[in-house]
């Protein structure tokens, strides 16, 4: 009886957690990360202001999480679909990945988008480094190499991470059936820089 107390009450806590991210995600998307408060976040998600403090000691606590949490879906989305490419589908499969989750998750690739330039610096911080996972996985389902350890992302493998990023801004904008071509060629373009006879190695 207590364990199951217990487990309903962690699984409660990971609601109410859960709640609070997508209500913030979707606030951010709307308004910016900057300008939110806890009171606004608490509401938007359901809960009494008090009961935010159970779970984040303040706001840009909440967004660490947003992009630790939420953005991790992003990194490991894509890098198990790069793991599984050859070398000459990685480009398409990274779009096709980061697309279909735009599609599915406007807020967070919007939130993801802003926060690379926004107001606190932790959050750039941390997205580089999100971002720069992301652009080593580019590069080695490209190049067919594996990484070395603690190596940089080479500088065109992260451009390109730029370029797909900048893509689902367009497409959540705009769609066109043209995009998906566009980015691929732009993105080739640049991991070109990157292979064994390229200028960024």
């Amino acid at each position: 009886m207590v364990l199951r107390v217990s487990l309903e009450k962690k699984e409660e806590k990971g609601r109410v957690r859960s709640a609070l991210l997508r209500a913030a995600l979707r606030l951010a998307a709307e308004h910016g990360f900057a300008s939110l408060g806890l009171r606004e976040v608490a509401r938007e998600s359901g809960i009494a202001p008090t009961s935010f403090y159970r779970h984040f000691a303040d706001t840009p606590e909440l967004g660490d999480a947003l992009i630790r949490e939420l953005g991790d879906v992003l990194r490991r989305e894509l890098g198990t679909r790069l793991q599984a490419a050859p070398p000459a589908d990685a480009v398409t499969v990274a779009i096709d990945a980061v697309l279909e989750l735009a599609a599915q998750d406007p807020d967070l690739i919007r939130f993801l988008i802003a926060e690379r330039c926004g107001a606190f610096a932790r959050f750039r911080m941390l997205l580089r480094n999100e971002l720069a996972s992301l652009a080593i996985a580019l590069h080695a389902a490209a190049s067919g190499r594996k990484p070395a350890p603690g190596a940089p992302p080479p500088f065109a493998a992260e451009a390109a991470i730029a370029v797909l990023l900048e893509g689902c801004c367009r497409m959540l904008d705009e769609p066109q059936p043209s995009l998906r071509d566009g980015l691929a060629a732009s993105m080739r373009a640049l991991l070109d820089q990157t292979s064994p006879g390229g200028r960024d190695v």
